[in-house]
């Protein structure tokens, strides 16, 4: 029984060992200096399936953001930009929105839109409570 073990280890630190030593210390990527990569996943604006009985108000959201000091700094830059009023809202999943006006009627929402993205706001569109409203 002896023999069996002591041919086990041996078989082990012969050809295992150098093959993991080789493995985990060859090549120029190896070192204990290593960095790990985040990688962040886009996800898509999680909406309600409530249907619309009514319509409005309409808001142009601008942009999105996960990390509140970049969207107060986002929305800060918006104000001084378009000259109008700029919300930061946070939604139940965590996200804040930010938002222009209030808006009763589409065409005015759909105008806003236009003088945003002018601005550098390209990705502005229209929504209402429920998500993006598509004409």
């Amino acid at each position: 029984m002896s023999d069996l073990k002591y041919g086990f280890l041996s078989f082990l630190f012969i050809a295992a060992f150098p093959v993991l030593f080789y493995a985990c210390c060859s090549g120029e990527n190896c070192s204990e200096d290593t960095y790990g990569t985040t990688i962040v996943k886009q996800v898509d604006t999680i909406y309600k399936k409530v249907p619309k009985l009514q319509t409005g108000p309409y808001h142009v959201q601008i942009g999105a953001f996960v990390n509140k000091s970049n969207a107060d700094a986002f929305a800060s830059d918006a104000r001084s930009k378009l000259n109008t009023q700029v919300s930061v809202t946070m939604t139940p999943e965590g996200v804040y929105r930010i938002l222009i006006g209030e808006f009763k009627e589409l065409d005015q929402a759909e105008n806003m839109t236009k003088s945003a993205k002018s601005n550098g706001f390209t990705d502005a569109f229209v929504r209402d409570e429920y998500g993006p409203v598509i004409k």
